[in-house]
Formats: C-alpha cells, structure tokens, sequence
C-alpha cells in the first residue's frame, strides 16, 4: 500500500524556490515599505542618507526581478506563469507596485493554516491586508505629493491618513483635498481601489453571514426531524402499551374461569 507521502506530488523547482525564498522576500517587502516611508516623511533627510536609501530601493527591486527572473526561467509553462503573477510582473515593472509583494508573503505564510482552516481564512486576510496596506501607501503618496504644496491642505502625516480614510470609505468630508496633479492621481487610485476593496468586504461579509444563517436553518431543520421522529417513536410505544394492556386484560377473566372450573 502507497503511504501518502509517496503518493504527494514532489515538488517542482520552481515550487522549492518559492518555499525557500518565502521568508527574504517578506523581509525585502517589509523593508521596502520602511525605506518609501522613512524617504517620505523625513523632510529633513541629509543627502548621504537619501542616497542611502535611494540605493536600499533600487537593491530591493533588481531583487524583486532577480526572484520574477528565476521562477519564470523554472516554470514549464511560462505564458500561464506571467498569466496568474500579473501582479509580480507589476512588482517588476512599475516600481510603486512593490510594496504590494507584502500582501503575496502574508498569504504564502497562511500556507499551513491553510490546511486546517477554511479557504475563507486566507480571504479575510487578504481583504484585511490589503486594505491597510493600501490606506498606508496612499496615506505616503498623499503626503509626498501635498505636503508644502501651495495652497496645500496637509499638514501633517496624520492629515494625509484621515483623507485617506474619509476616502476610501466615500465618506468625503472635503476639509482635506488634493491640490497638485500627483495628489489627485493618488485620490483617483485610492476611490478605485476603496470601492473595489469595500464592495468585496462587505461581499464576503454577506456571503459569511448568509452561510452562518443556512448552517443555523440546516441544524434547526435536522432537529425538527429528529424531534418528529422521536414523537412518532413515543406515539408508536403508547400504541403497543395500550395493545399490550388490552390483552393483559382480555386475557384476565378467562384465565380466572379456568382456575375455578379447575379447582
């Protein structure tokens, strides 16, 4: 008999790299979205250490190619590979896209939950992440763009994360707005990406809820049946007591003459 770990399918080389690499490229990702932040909001930075950092960002994206690079080489079918990694093609190909390899590391990390938890797990964690992530880089690329623009409505960070937050929920108080070309393409991709990302959330919330209700309708129905049954089963032994009862007394008299007749 074939144990089940004979029977699994070995992994491909591509597979392996990916296990091996998951950890770094995290980190990579992490450290990127540091760097972008710490460029962004140190207004003061010498020039030795914008360098630094300018240098920090270029390491990390020929590393983000080196890794799309190297899996694409070791896949078998490369078309279908670039197919379902649209996104880590635009890791590599649009810089601003990087920081979001940090969302593909945190599901590759849910990959032995994965296992034992609902598919809906990974889903949850994917809406969640993704948003934060995506209120933050706005909240950055906002900042970067509107601070110290005249007539400019940022004062601080803190300013540039409530826009964020008013906007993508399409709440739009109005007290802070864009005022520069690159403001408002921040804003365009943020109302995009908030209507995408709330519609999906409160999709799956439904979808949630709607499944807890037919899992609560399902186990109400097979309590209602096995109450029936348990009712017809209890009628049904009142029925052959009452039989049995019937008989014992039918039986009585007759049995009382034959003792007399006897004696």
């Amino acid at each position: 008999m074939t144990s089940p770990v004979s029977a699994a399918r070995p992994l491909t080389r591509r597979q392996r790299w990916e296990r091996a690499t998951n950890v770094p490229m995290m980190t990579l990702a992490v450290l990127f979205v540091v760097v972008y932040a710490w460029r962004v909001l140190d207004t003061d930075t010498s020039p030795a250490l914008d360098a630094g950092l300018v240098l920090a960002d270029v390491v990390i994206w020929v590393v983000f190619a080196i890794d799309f690079a190297v899996r694409l080489t070791m896949s078998t079918d490369r078309g279908r590979f670039v197919r379902n990694h649209v996104l880590d093609l635009l890791v590599v190909l649009i810089p601003p896209f990087r920081p979001l390899r940090l969302v593909r590391a945190a599901l590759l990390m849910l990959e032995t939950l994965s296992r034992v938890a609902q598919p809906r797990t990974r889903l949850v964690t994917f809406v969640a992440t993704s948003s934060l992530l995506i209120l933050f880089l706005s909240s950055l690329a906002f900042y970067d763009a509107e601070y110290g623009a005249p007539d400019g409505k940022i004062a601080d960070f803190g300013d540039a994360l409530w826009w964020s937050a008013v906007s993508v929920t399409t709440v739009g108080y109005g007290d802070v707005y864009p005022v520069t070309t690159e403001g408002r393409l921040v804003a365009l991709v943020l109302m995009t990406l908030g209507i995408g990302l709330i519609s999906f959330a409160i999709g799956t919330m439904t979808s949630w809820v709607v499944e807890k209700l037919k899992s609560a309708d399902d186990a109400a129905d097979r309590a209602d049946r096995a109450l029936t049954e348990l009712v017809g089963e209890v009628r049904a032994l009142r029925a052959e007591v009452a039989e049995l009862r019937r008989r014992a007394e039918t039986s009585s008299p007759a049995d009382s003459g034959a003792s007399s007749r006897t004696t």
